[in-house]
């Protein structure tokens, strides 16, 4: 067989192989962002669907040109209950649909003089944290004091007695599947008080993408009453994040570098070498074995429930960032080390000009790897903080999954935004990984 035939061969394989190792390792990946836009109504379907339905627009028209005897005011109050029975009611009675978006005219003479339209994951958010949080969809409990005012503020309508520049496709009013049974349903069991005229109904993938939007703002109405969180949503959380990753990252850069500089040279060989030891020996040791030690440790110190404990731990450096750096100083050549004591310079000065300057490859790649681990740390924050204005990321996530009324494609949209930024890190940062990885003498 020629050579060439079978390095072409060789080559085809590994292409081959390499394409299905990659779509094995991404899958997950993609299955958890699918699942981030199906519905309620598709996430628990057997068997699992892997590529989303579009999201349903449903336009519900409703004429008052009967209420011409009516003020401004009183018109603008009638259609307002008339609104939030709509929205409420669709989505609760047709909750196995994919009904992604409510839209709600309100027409008189011909014209349109109100408008308002709701994202179907806004309206479950009130339902489940808002203004109607665990309560029975029902005429009486949505018009239940000023209620739905509240509502209909925070979801925003527009109303104009001379008419709005809102239009909806009048030809196919009523034409669809919903036409009937909401009419019978608006008609029947919440008695709104316009003329219903039917429905319009569209499909639009973009409707999924907008489930993040509401996504980022579930801890707003399941954590309102603490102000950071209220303001801020997942930032709040987010800060919490970066302070502990930026802290992390400085710590086992700094500290790191510190205790491997004398290590490789000041101390002899043989001394050095047992301390280092000793250190490595320490990666032995479980977590399991010194949480409860270390967290009774943190709260002697007034440490529990505040940054102290969380950003305390990462004053130890890890052991093999030691060896790492202890590794990358032995190889810079004596000569230099011997010129800056000829200059005059102090141990202090030749770490800071010799040293970290050519360590740049090391610090890189401890760098990025505390992120990594730092961003992924979840247990010990979960021990130490349990205000949620004090949550990482990652326990946020957690705490928010055991809520009973948080839905499964909520989870799977964070579960995304935590992998997000990882993602991005190692995609921006990928050559100088690499190149780091190779400087550092690491053999992968």
């Amino acid at each position: 067989m020629d050579r060439g035939d079978s390095d072409k061969r060789f080559k085809i394989v590994a292409y081959v192989l390499s394409s299905i190792f990659l779509l094995t390792i991404i899958f997950p990946l993609f299955y958890i962002i699918s699942l981030s836009f199906q519905d309620d109504s598709e996430i628990y379907t057997y068997p699992p669907k892997l590529i989303p339905k579009a999201g349903t627009s449903i336009s519900i028209v409703m004429d008052y040109s009967r209420y011409s005897d009516k003020t401004e005011k009183e018109l603008e109050d009638i259609i307002i209950k008339d609104s939030t029975l709509a929205m409420y009611s669709t989505i609760y009675e047709l909750n196995r649909e994919k009904i992604s978006e409510v839209k709600v005219y309100g027409i008189s003479d011909g014209k349109t003089i109100f408008y308002s339209r709701a994202h179907g994951l806004m309206l479950r958010l009130q339902l489940q944290f808002g203004v109607y949080a665990r309560a029975r969809v029902s005429t009486k409990v949505l018009l239940n004091g000023d209620n739905y005012k509240k509502s209909a503020e925070l979801i925003g309508y527009e109303f104009n007695i001379d008419g709005l520049d809102k239009s909806y496709d009048s030809i196919r009013l009523g034409e669809d599947k919903f036409s009937i049974p909401v009419g019978n349903f608006l008609n029947s069991v919440y008695n709104i008080s316009g003329d219903y005229k039917g429905t319009v109904t569209g499909q639009n993938y973009l409707l999924l993408l907008e489930n993040y939007k509401y996504y980022y703002l579930t801890p707003t109405y399941m954590y309102k009453n603490i102000p950071a969180i209220k303001e801020y949503s997942f930032f709040a959380f987010m800060f919490n994040t970066v302070l502990t990753i930026v802290w992390a990252i400085i710590c086992e850069v700094v500290l790191g570098s510190l205790t491997a500089y004398p290590l490789s040279r000041l101390l002899s060989k043989k001394v050095a070498d047992r301390i280092l030891l000793y250190f490595l020996a320490t990666l032995m040791i479980p977590f399991v074995c010194i949480m409860i030690p270390q967290l009774l440790l943190v709260k002697s110190w007034g440490m529990y429930n505040n940054y102290g404990g969380m950003l305390v731990t990462w004053l130890y450096p890890y052991p093999f960032y030691i060896y790492l750096f202890k590794g990358f100083f032995d190889r810079i050549p004596s000569a230099y080390f011997d010129a800056a004591r000829i200059d005059g310079a102090n141990e202090l000065a030749t770490f800071l000009k010799i040293c970290i300057p050519m360590s740049k490859p090391i610090i890189t790649l401890v760098a990025l790897q505390t992120f990594v681990g730092a961003w992924g740390d979840f247990f010990w924050y979960f021990l130490v903080a349990n205000k949620p204005n004090l949550w990482t990321l990652n326990v946020a996530v957690y705490t928010i999954s055991k809520t009973s009324q948080v839905r499964q494609n909520l989870m799977m949209g964070l579960s995304v935004v935590t992998i997000m930024p990882v993602l991005a890190v190692t995609a921006i940062f990928s050559k100088q990984i690499k190149a780091s990885i190779m400087s550092s003498g690491i053999k992968g």
